[in-house]
C-alpha cells in the first residue's frame, strides 16, 4: 500500500493524537463536530468532501442521462450535489481543476418550500401559477449560470479570465425582455426581478404579474450565448440538481417531471429525493417518466450498505484533520481525490481506518459487559433480586447463589430469564452452569446458545432502573449500526460524545470512555426523537407514533423470559379492521423520513396488508427507549393493533400497552411511567 495512504497503520491512540496542543484541540473538536449538516458548510464543499465509494460509477460521474438520487435523511445527497455543483469543482481551495469540470457544470438549487407552497391556490387559476413557477426556475437558475462563470474566474485554472467573460454579449437576450447586454448588468436585472417577483407572489391579488420568461428555452437561449462566445465551455454541458424535490407541490413536481423528460445537452435536469418522495411520474402533457427509459436511480442508501463503517471512518478521520489533529491513518488529499478509490477500496487499508476509529471510539466487549454486572453493587444486587424473584415464582427453594456465579458472568446474567421459563426446570439450569464451569459441553455455550440468544436482552433489563445509559450503546461499530447510513447522525453521535467526554473535565481523554459515549447515544437519541415533529404534514403523528411503538417494544425488552429477545422491527398480519389508504399513506411517510426502514418479504395478499414487508424502527432511537439497536426478533401485530398505534386515542393506546404488558408478564408502570407520560404530553 502506498505510503501516503497508510501513515499510522494499527497505531494507537497516543501516536494519532501526538504533538498537539490539548486545550486548543478540544475546542476545535467542539467546533468542528458541531456541524452535522451540509446546509451550515455553504455551497463549497470541497474542504469538507470524502469522495463517496461510488463516486466513480459510471452512470453518477459524468452522465448524458439525468439521474435522481434517493435517500434517508442525512445520507450524504445534498453533499454529493453540492460537490458536483461549480461552487465546488471550481473552489479556490482546489489545487487542480479537472478536464471534465469545464463540460459538466453543477447548478445546485433547493427550492424554498415555503415559498413554491405559495404558488398555488390563492384564488389564482392554476395556469398563472405554473407559468410563474416555470418564471421562477429559470431566475434561479440563470443567476447560478452567472455564478458558475465567477466560480471559474476564481479557481485555480488558467483557462478563462476575468476579462474574456467581461466581454460577453447577452444582446440576444432582449427577445425575452429588456434585459442589459452585459454580464454584471444582467445578473443585476435578474436579481431583480426575482425579488419583484418574489414580492408579487406575496401580494398576488393585489399586484399585476410581472412578464413571466418561459423556462427552460429562456435557460437554453442563456446557455447558448456562454457557450458561442467563450470556447473553454463550448462543449460545456449544464446540469441543474433540484434538491428537496420532494416538497415541492405535485404540479411543480409535474413541471421538473417534463423538463427531466426532455433533458439533452446542453442542460439536464436531475433530482434528489426522499425516499417515496415522487409524488407523480406524469409530466405537464400526456406523457410519464419511467427509471431507466428517462433517468437512473441512485440508491444512496443502498450503495453505503456495504462499507458504512469505512465510509463513516474516513469522515471522521477527515473531521479530526481539520481539527488540526495529527496522525490519521489517512490524508485529506487522499480522501478528497477521485482518482484514489481504487487505493481506498483495499482490504488492508479499509482494516486500518475501521481499527483507528474503534481505538478512539472503543466499544466494550460483551465479556466485559458481562464483567462489569459483578463488580457493580447496584447491578450485581439487582441480578440477584431478580434471580431470587425468579426462584420464588418457580416454587424453588434452591440457593439465590446456585445461579448468581461471578466466574461465570454470562451465564449468570441470564439466569432470571431462563428460570422465568416453565419449560426449564431449575435443577437443569444449575448443571449446565455446572458444566459451563468445568469446560464441558453444556447449553449456555453449545447448539442452543443461550447466551448468545439471551445475553443483550437481559442485559438491558438490568440498567433499565438505572439513570444511566448502558455501555451496549458504545463504540465506533455501534454508532454506525445506531447511525443506519446516516452520516449526520453518526456526526452527531460523535459530537455529543466528545463534548460529553470534555465537559467539566478539562483537555481531552482519549480514547473516549464507552460510559460517556453511551450518554452521548441517549442525548443524540433523546434529541433525533424530538425533532421528528418537523418531518413534514405528518410530523406530530410521526412522533406519537415512535413513542407508542418504542414504548411497545421497551415492555417487549422487559419480558421475565427472554422468550423473544431484542425485538425491534414488525410485520403486518390480518386482524377485525383493515388499514385505509391514509394509513398507508402514513407509513410511507414514515419511511420517507427514515422514523422506519422498510425490508422486503416475499409473501403478499392484500393490497392494505403489507404482509410482504417488515418494518424497523430506527436504529437511533433505541438508546432513548433503552431497547436493543439490533435486528433480531418480529413483533407481529395485526392491522387493528397497527391502527391503534397511529391513529388510535391516548385511551387506547394504553389499553394496548395494557393487554401486552398482561400477555407478558410486565408491569407497565413500573418499567415505563415516563413513556406513558410522554405519550400522553403527545395527545394535547
Amino acid at each position: 500500500m502506498p505510503a501516503h495512504l497508510l501513515v499510522a497503520a494499527c497505531v494507537g491512540v497516543d501516536t494519532i493524537f501526538s504533538q498537539v496542543n490539548v486545550n486548543e484541540t478540544t475546542d476545535s473538536l467542539r467546533t468542528v463536530f458541531s456541524k452535522n449538516r451540509t446546509e451550515e458548510l455553504g455551497y463549497d464543499v470541497w474542504k469538507h468532501i470524502v469522495i463517496p465509494p461510488f463516486y466513480d460509477h459510471p452512470d453518477l460521474k459524468a452522465a448524458q442521462k439525468p439521474r435522481v438520487i434517493v435517500g434517508g435523511r442525512g445520507c450524504g445527497k445534498t453533499m454529493l450535489l453540492r460537490y458536483l455543483s461549480h461552487q465546488s469543482m471550481f473552489s479556490p481551495s482546489r489545487a487542480t481543476i479537472p478536464e471534465e469540470a469545464f463540460k459538466h457544470v453543477g447548478l445546485y438549487w433547493r427550492a424554498d418550500t415555503q415559498f413554491a407552497c405559495l404558488m398555488d391556490k390563492r384564488g389564482i387559476e392554476p395556469d398563472v401559477w405554473q407559468t410563474a413557477f416555470n418564471h421562477w426556475t429559470a431566475l434561479v437558475l440563470a443567476i447560478e449560470i452567472l455564478r458558475s462563470l465567477s466560480s471559474i474566474e476564481g479557481s485555480q485554472q488558467e483557462i478563462l479570465t476575468r476579462e474574456q467573460t467581461r466581454k460577453l454579449d447577452f444582446s440576444k437576450l432582449r427577445a425575452f425582455d429588456d434585459f442589459p447586454p452585459t454580464r454584471e448588468g444582467l445578473f443585476d436585472a435578474l436579481e431583480q426581478r426575482l425579488w419583484r417577483f418574489q414580492t408579487w407572489v406575496n401580494n398576488a391579488r393585489t399586484m399585476q404579474p410581472p412578464i413571466f420568461l418561459p423556462g427552460r428555452d429562456f435557460l437554453l437561449a442563456l446557455i447558448q450565448s456562454v457557450r458561442s462566445q467563450l470556447p473553454p465551455l463550448s462543449d460545456a454541458t449544464y446540469f441543474a440538481y433540484v434538491d428537496e424535490y420532494e416538497n415541492l407541490p405535485t404540479y411543480q413536481q409535474r413541471i421538473i417531471n417534463t423538463w427531466l423528460k426532455h433533458s439533452e445537452d446542453p442542460l439536464i435536469f436531475n433530482l434528489a429525493v426522499k425516499r417515496h418522495g415522487i409524488q407523480t411520474n406524469e409530466t405537464v402533457g400526456n406523457e410519464f417518466i419511467a427509471d431507466i427509459h428517462d433517468y437512473r436511480t441512485h440508491d444512496l442508501d443502498n450503495y453505503l450498505e456495504e462499507n458504512f463503517e469505512v465510509f463513516a471512518a474516513e469522515i471522521l478521520f477527515l473531521q479530526l484533520s481539520m481539527a488540526r489533529i495529527r496522525g490519521s491513518p489517512v490524508s485529506e488529499e487522499v480522501l478528497r481525490d477521485p482518482g484514489k478509490l481504487a487505493e481506498r477500496r483495499r482490504a488492508e487499508y479499509q482494516r486500518t481506518v475501521v481499527q483507528s476509529a474503534e481505538s478512539l471510539f472503543p466499544d466494550v466487549p460483551e465479556e466485559d459487559l458481562a464483567r462489569e454486572v459483578f463488580q457493580d453493587s447496584a447491578l450485581s444486587q439487582t441480578l440477584r433480586r431478580r434471580i431470587e424473584l425468579a426462584l420464588r415464582k418457580r416454587k424453588s427453594s434452591g440457593p439465590v447463589d446456585t445461579f448468581f456465579r461471578p466466574q461465570i458472568p454470562y451465564a449468570s446474567t441470564i439466569a432470571p430469564a431462563l428460570l422465568s421459563r416453565e419449560s426449564l426446570k431449575p435443577d437443569d439450569i444449575a448443571e449446565e452452569m455446572d458444566k459451563l464451569e468445568r469446560g464441558q459441553g453444556n447449553r449456555f455455550s453449545g447448539k442452543t446458545d443461550w447466551v448468545h440468544n439471551n445475553f443483550i436482552g437481559c442485559l438491558l433489563q438490568l440498567y433499565d432502573p438505572y439513570s444511566r445509559a448502558c455501555p451496549f450503546y458504545a463504540g465506533f461499530r455501534t454508532f454506525c449500526r445506531l447511525a443506519r447510513g446516516s452520516l449526520r447522525h453518526l456526526l452527531e453521535l460523535c459530537h455529543k460524545s466528545i463534548y460529553q467526554a470534555s465537559v467539566d473535565l478539562g483537555p481531552m481523554k482519549w480514547p473516549l470512555a464507552p460510559q460517556e459515549q453511551a450518554e452521548a447515544a441517549r442525548q443524540a437519541s433523546t434529541a433525533f426523537l424530538g425533532e421528528v415533529r418537523s418531518f413534514g404534514q405528518f410530523g406530530t403523528r410521526l412522533h406519537s407514533f415512535v413513542l407508542r411503538l418504542g414504548t411497545l417494544f421497551k415492555l417487549a425488552h422487559q419480558r421475565p423470559t427472554q422468550s423473544e429477545p431484542e425485538q425491534t422491527h414488525f410485520s403486518v398480519t390480518a386482524g377485525q379492521e383493515q388499514l385505509t389508504q391514509e394509513d398507508a399513506d402514513f407509513l410511507v411517510e414514515a419511511t420517507k423520513w427514515s422514523v422506519l426502514f422498510e425490508e422486503k418479504g416475499t409473501k403478499k395478499k392484500d393490497a392494505y396488508v403489507p404482509e410482504d414487508t417488515e418494518y424497523v424502527l430506527n436504529p437511533i432511537y433505541a438508546p432513548y427507549f433503552h431497547i436493543s439497536y439490533r435486528k433480531r426478533r418480529k413483533l407481529e401485530l395485526n392491522t387493528s393493533e397497527l391502527i391503534c398505534l397511529i391513529r388510535g386515542s391516548y385511551a387506547e393506546v394504553t389499553a394496548l400497552l395494557l393487554r401486552f404488558s398482561r400477555t407478558w408478564d410486565v408491569e407497565p408502570r413500573e418499567v415505563v411511567p415516563t413513556l406513558f407520560e410522554d405519550a400522553e404530553r403527545s395527545e394535547e
